[in-house]
């Protein structure tokens, strides 16, 4: 997100729409990956209703990068 456009609603109404396309699909969760140490990210997530529930390796770093991320999951 541009730092720019912060707190107009634009992630919420991004999230809300993929929602209700994920519903109409028959999906019954809902998973994000987050960055270690997005502390814009985690947050709105966790406001949303997402739960951590593991950290892993990002699937496209480099071994020797040792990107991890946090995956946040909720139900639907």
């Amino acid at each position: 997100m541009d730092p720019n456009r912060r707190h107009e609603g634009i992630g919420t109404k991004l999230l809300e729409r993929l929602t209700d396309w994920h519903k109409q699909h028959g999906a019954k969760w809902q998973w994000v990956s987050v960055m270690k140490n997005n502390n814009k990210g985690i947050p709105f997530y966790e406001a949303k209703g997402f739960r951590h529930q593991r950290d892993q390796k990002t699937y496209q770093s480099a071994v020797e990068e040792n990107i991890v991320s946090h995956r946040y999951c909720r139900k639907l």
